[in-house]
Parts: C-alpha cells; structure tokens; sequence
C-alpha cells in the first residue's frame, strides 16, 4: 500500500496547463485460452474480446470479492480487467470512456497485439490491484475525496485516477483531449507500478540512479521544467511540488515516450520540444538506447486507440 499523503500531483495541474494551451461496445468474449493471474487468482482470457469486456464490478466471475461489493457500494459500478489490471469507472462515465482506457492500457502492453501481454512481469505487477495500484475514474471530485476513495482505500492499492474533471467529458465518446489525458495517466500507471518495479536500473522512478530519472536531471532547467519546480532564472509558475522523482521523472518520461512514439502529448513542460525531431536532437545516447531496445517494450509508434 502506498502513502496517500506523498501522492503526486500527476496531471491536475498539467491538464489545466494544456486546457489553457494549445468507440462500440465489446463483444461478448468468446471462448480463448485462459491463464491465471499469479496476483489475483482471477482467470483472464488471452483473448482480445476479453481484455476489453465490461463487468459489473461485483461479478463474480472478476474475483473481486469484497473489493467488487465495494466498488458498486459507492458508486463505482463498472470495470475492467485487461490482463487482469483493474479498471473502475464511476457510473456517471459512459461506458466508451471505460472501453477506451482498457484499450489504451491494452495497447501499450502489447505491443505485437497478439493477445497477451509482451512483458508478464510487468502485468503482474500490475495487476497486483489489492496491494499495489489500480486506475480509478471518478466524475465528481468532492464526492470521490469524501465518500468513494475512503470506502475503498482498505480494499485496494493506490489509485491513478482519470477523472471527469480532468478528461473534460464523461459522456457519450471520448474526443482527442480525452484520449490525451488518458495516455498519461495510463502511461503514468505503467511507469511507476510496473516498468519501475521491474526493470529500476532503467525505468525506475524511486531515485535518481535510473537512465530515464538521470534525463531528466540532464534536462532539468535546460529543456525541462515542471511547472511546480524552481529553476534558477524561472521559479514555479504554478504552486505545489513535484521535485520528487515519482513525479518529477514520470511526469518528463511520459512526455518523453509520447512524443517520441509520434504522438502529441496532453501538455509540455517548460522549454520542452515542440516535435519529435528537435526532442531527438536533445535525448542522450543512452535514453535512446535503452527505448529502442525491444528488452524493455518501449512503444515506437503512435497508438491506434483500438485493439486489436
């Protein structure tokens, strides 16, 4: 379990920033091969249909138990499960929005779209919903700090919410910015629970010995600063903190992956590139390196917001 009290202020601010700046339903799955998630016991399908289904979230075919029963006790009545990764949406989100989360989180963690994830270790850890992390997807903000995220801290990790307040929209289909909010903050997930865990001398985001949290040390203040942090000739613009390396890192790593997966992201820090080929010019050899090695699953290119 995570400390609240030393969460990140992950895109609250950024969303602002960028707001300021510049999907059918699933089938019914069908019959696939199943494995067993070592973390949850639940059984999740390697098949496509079933990555991106929506349950109820006390269905018992989830294996969510009391958790599930918690879930819809405030509200939270709709989830999914890709590779048995938990995903909850308020039921005021449109069953699109839930669908399109799934899909991105989906997308990124197979790359070769051929079912399964491309790195099992990192599902797990992911998956791992009861003691690690999970995404949540509130639409009202006072009622998600005092009713639903107390009821449910007892039952599950630390929430990466993708709320209402910060996509713009909760109904009908998710737009562009929506999908932008939502690529970060999945991309966060996956960073900071999974690839941290798994791989710390490249991906990790609790020091600052990792490649991708030296990058941003050797960015810091020259092509990169986060809007809450001090630089020098620049003191933040905005209030808060996050010069620690479970934001300050995941924060310039995400904007980083975007972009160079030939993708816009959601908002820029200050003084980063604006393109794919000046952010090329600036990134150390050995960034470079480590996400071009198919070792780690690195996305190359732009997301198709479908799967598969």
């Amino acid at each position: 379990m995570f400390d609240r009290s030393t969460r990140a202020p992950f895109c609250l601010l950024c969303t602002l920033l960028a707001l300021s700046c510049k999907s059918s339903p699933t089938a019914p799955a069908s019959p696939t091969t199943s494995t067993t998630s070592v973390v949850t016991g639940v059984s999740t399908s390697t098949g496509a249909a079933d990555q991106l289904t929506i349950y109820a979230c006390d269905d018992p075919a989830l294996g969510l138990d009391e958790a599930g029963e918690a879930l819809v006790s405030v509200g939270f009545g709709r989830c999914a499960m890709p590779f048995g990764i938990l995903i909850s949406a308020d039921d005021d989100f449109s069953k699109p929005h839930l669908t399109m989360t799934a899909t991105i989180l989906a997308e990124l963690l197979d790359l070769d779209r051929d079912g399964a994830p491309d790195d099992s270790d990192v599902a797990t850890e992911l998956a791992d919903w009861r003691r690690t992390a999970w995404l949540a997807m509130p639409s009202d903000d006072r009622r998600w700090e005092e009713e639903q995220l107390p009821a449910l801290q007892e039952h599950l990790g630390y929430d990466i919410i993708i709320p209402s307040w910060w996509t713009g929209s909760s109904s009908g289909r998710p737009d562009t910015r929506t999908q932008q909010v939502m690529v970060e903050e999945v991309t966060h997930f996956i960073t900071q629970f999974g690839w941290s865990t798994v791989y710390p001398d490249e991906l990790g985001v609790n020091g600052w010995s990792s490649i991708i949290a030296r990058e941003t040390e050797r960015a810091r203040c020259e092509w990169w600063q986060h809007p809450e942090n001090d630089c020098p000739d620049n003191p933040a613009p905005s209030p808060g903190d996050c010069s620690y390396p479970s934001c300050d890192v995941v924060e310039f790593y995400q904007q980083v992956l975007v972009m160079r997966a030939g993708m816009e992201p959601g908002w820029l820090g200050i003084g980063f590139p604006r393109d794919r080929e000046a952010l090329e010019a600036l990134l150390s050899d050995e960034i470079k390196a480590m996400m071009d090695d198919p070792a780690f699953h690195q996305p190359s290119e732009p997301l198709q917001f479908s799967y598969p």
